[in-house]
């Protein structure tokens, strides 16, 4: 009696396990559809220009879908399509949305209600042309397709199925109260799904309110369990027919020894034959034959009792013989699920290679078996895996390593993605983007590794030639800096040059630097035009690094002149003319041949506000500088020639100077330039004089600013005193002598014609 028990309870429970088995594979097979549709419509959305239709399409072939967005990664709706009556909504939240889903990784929500409909959210990122994510594709799911599959699955004849999620939340049940949000499972019967699953066998009150055998099983897409519970009572009449069948039988048996002794040969004989008769055609299958025994004895009631156990049987026969009928109806399904999953895994555009636990191939798709040269080999194994599918590592003749390897990291529980991987086959080697994911059985122990691969060449070639496109443009930005300086695009605010538009212009105060060669004009007769050219080149290289390495930049080359701009102030100007004339020293060192005299060059510098911008016409354009501060740098590097002199400075430039007394400056002119009606001050920088000339300038400057001092007040006579003296004692200062021959000229007209300091 305890082994039917046993027994009618084991096939109960493999008759639950079977039907839980269908019901996980069709509301996996729901989900799996709907990710294969994200995905495609993904890869739709990067390449074709109307992404309305996409979405469009996407809504009219799933009746579960209620909106379809496409959505900015700030939360922008760009698109929407919508059931009819869905509101339209210019922004979604991303908050509950990861923000690095890889490409191709399909999210789904938790599961949320709107009252008795429960839904959820599912989306996938949607790339540009070269595989970067630009937005995401989102959708609303309803899942009231779950509970009408929940309600087509069979139990016996009063047991049910229902779906939760692994806290115990009700998302789809036939009795529609339950199906609510905060409504738990272990509130309602005392147990958790996760303890359902857990226990091999599981005996308690259900969701329909009577005590129930049940089963849970976790999907493979999400993580939900379904349950399915029967009512004991169905198999409890089983077992209680059972033990009634054999009480009968030990009685009879137990009535037929005691009454052995006083029923007479032809009481016990004949009935017997009857009995053995009827065995017999029951054996042959006919239930109905009926027992021809009408004494009320014990044999009688005997036969009467074997009579009800053949039609017991009769029934349990026809009982078993429908169970079986609806085993291979289940059979047909489960074989019809397993086909639809190979023919969607055949389907998808990516390769999917499967592992068992121990590493050995278990599955691989057509493109699988495309990608890896081969399909499944049974030598394989996690150590020599590498070996077989010969996967390397990119760009290199060494295997791919074991524990980067994501199929092998999933095999350890760990979900990875890599896209440093390459087959090799024959000659040709196929980069690959591999996803390895675990996949856990009903205890939660690691059966399988599933990993997808992808071929990326075309994403690789696409790289490179970005990487291409980028180097040419970086060498274009470069030779563009040396026509137009990347300072000068820093002033306008620009980051390209592409962005600079004719009229542009912005209003700085900085320095402004001219430099000209004396006596070019007289120098390049000399010369060949390649000569020239050569010679010119020569000078600038040499000139160009000390502006550079005081935050200068030169704004334009003038024939053998430079215009130099210092956005950082005087003090860089000043610094920068100081090593232009030292260099110029060191390069006329290397001059003193035949042919190849010294040259000298005079700078003025001014600082103030200029108007840095550009000017041309459609065709042709230039940066420029304009403005008189630009004016009275060029007038003072004239005035050069005038003081024969290498370094002037205007008022504006020596009152911006941050430490003006660690320079050798002296006053040494107001002058009134072309085009002005105030005076310039105007004053020497000798830093770069030699050394005895410098010395003695410094040293007697007080000296030489009195005697000016006596010249701009139109004492002639004694300033020409006190200059005759100074140059007693400095004998080459040129600009003392100018000064001493003006003086002479205004005491004595006629004996001197010296031009005034001014430039007119």
């Amino acid at each position: 009696m305890t082994l039917g028990l046993t027994t009618t309870v084991e096939r109960t429970k493999r008759k639950l396990e079977r039907v839980n088995a269908q019901a996980v594979s069709t509301f996996d097979l729901f989900l799996l559809e709907l990710k294969s549709d994200l995905v495609a419509s993904s890869a739709s959305l990067a390449t074709t220009t109307d992404k309305n239709a996409v979405l469009r399409s996407m809504l009219s072939r799933n009746p579960s879908f209620l909106d379809v967005f496409l959505v900015s990664p700030t939360g922008e709706v760009n698109l929407q399509q919508s059931r009819v009556g869905r509101s339209q909504l210019s922004q979604v939240s991303l908050s509950d949305i990861p923000s690095n889903l890889a490409v191709n990784e399909v999210y789904i929500s938790d599961v949320q209600f709107d009252r008795q409909s429960p839904y959820i959210k599912m989306a996938i990122p949607v790339t540009d042309d070269i595989g970067l994510p630009v937005a995401d594709l989102l959708v609303v799911v309803e899942l009231n397709e779950l509970w009408n599959e929940t309600i087509n699955v069979q139990v016996g004849d009063g047991g049910y199925a229902y779906i939760v999620e692994e806290d115990g939340q009700i998302i789809a049940f036939r009795n529609r109260r339950y199906q609510e949000a905060g409504v738990l499972l272990q509130e309602i019967i005392g147990r958790s799904p996760l303890d359902i699953a857990r226990s091999g066998l599981n005996i308690h009150r259900g969701l329909g309110g009577k005590w129930v055998l049940a089963f849970a099983q976790r999907l493979e897409v999400v993580p939900w369990l379904t349950v399915v519970e029967q009512p004991i009572e169905e198999f409890v009449v089983v077992f209680v027919v059972v033990g009634a069948v054999w009480l009968v039988v030990v009685g009879t048996a137990i009535a037929l020894v005691s009454n052995t002794l006083h029923f007479t040969g032809h009481r016990i004989l004949l009935p017997l034959r009857q009995l053995q008769e009827a065995v017999q055609k029951l054996s042959s299958g006919k239930w109905n034959y009926q027992i021809r025994i009408t004494h009320k004895d014990e044999l009688g009631q005997l036969a009467l009792s074997f009579q009800d156990m053949a039609h017991r049987l009769r029934d349990s026969f026809v009982n078993l013989e429908q169970s079986n009928q609806k085993m291979q109806i289940l059979n047909d399904a489960l074989i019809q699920s397993e086909s639809k999953l190979t023919q969607f895994l055949e389907a998808v555009p990516v390769g999917v290679f499967v592992v068992d636990r121990t590493g050995k191939p278990y599955y691989a798709n057509k493109r699988a078996e495309q990608l890896l040269g081969q399909g499944v080999v049974q030598s394989v194994s996690a150590e020599n895996f590498m070996t077989v599918y010969r996967t390397y590592l990119a760009g290199t003749d060494q295997l791919y390593p074991a524990d980067r390897q994501p199929i092998l990291r999933a095999l350890q529980g760990e979900s990875s993605h890599h896209d440093d991987l390459e087959v090799v086959q024959g000659e040709q080697r196929i980069p690959l983007e591999i996803w390895g994911t675990p996949i856990y059985d009903g205890e939660g122990e690691i059966s399988y590794a599933i990993a997808a691969l992808q071929d990326i060449s075309d994403r690789k070639q696409a790289e490179a030639e970005r990487q291409r496109f980028t180097e040419q443009l970086r060498q274009l930005n470069i030779a563009y800096q040396r026509f137009v300086p990347e300072e000068f695009l820093d002033l306008l605010e620009k980051p390209s040059i592409v962005e600079v538009q004719l009229g542009d212009a912005v209003e700085k105060d900085m320095a402004v630097l001219f430099a000209d060669i004396r006596n070019f004009t007289t120098l390049s007769e000399q010369m060949t035009p390649k000569d020239n050219f050569c010679f010119i080149n020569a000078y600038l290289c040499r000139m160009e690094p000390a502006i550079e390495q005081h935050h200068g930049f030169i704004d334009k080359f003038i024939g053998d002149a430079i215009m130099a701009l210092f956005p950082g102030g005087a003090d860089d100007a000043v610094q920068a003319a100081i090593s232009m004339l030292q260099r110029l020293t060191e390069y006329n060192q290397t001059r003193q041949r035949p042919g190849r005299p010294a040259i000298q060059i005079g700078i003025g510098i001014n600082t103030g506000a200029v108007m840095l911008g550009t000017v041309g016409g459609k065709e042709r354009r230039s940066s420029t500088v304009i403005s008189d501060t630009v004016n009275l740098a060029f007038r003072l590097e004239q005035l050069t020639k005038q003081y024969q002199t290498s370094l002037l400075i205007s008022h504006q430039t020596f009152l911006k100077l941050d430490f003006p007394h660690q320079y050798d400056i002296r006053l040494i002119d107001n002058v009134r330039v072309k085009g002005k009606t105030e005076q310039v001050s105007i004053f020497e920088v000798f830093d770069t004089d030699p050394d005895p000339l410098r010395k003695s300038k410094r040293q007697n400057r007080t000296k030489f600013e009195q005697a000016l001092l006596f010249y701009q007040l139109k004492q002639y006579p004694e300033a020409a005193q006190l200059f005759t003296t100074y140059l007693q004692n400095n004998p080459f200062d040129i600009i003392a002598e100018i000064y001493y021959n003006r003086c002479q000229n205004y005491i004595n007209p006629r004996g001197y014609n010296v031009q005034e300091g001014h430039e007119d």
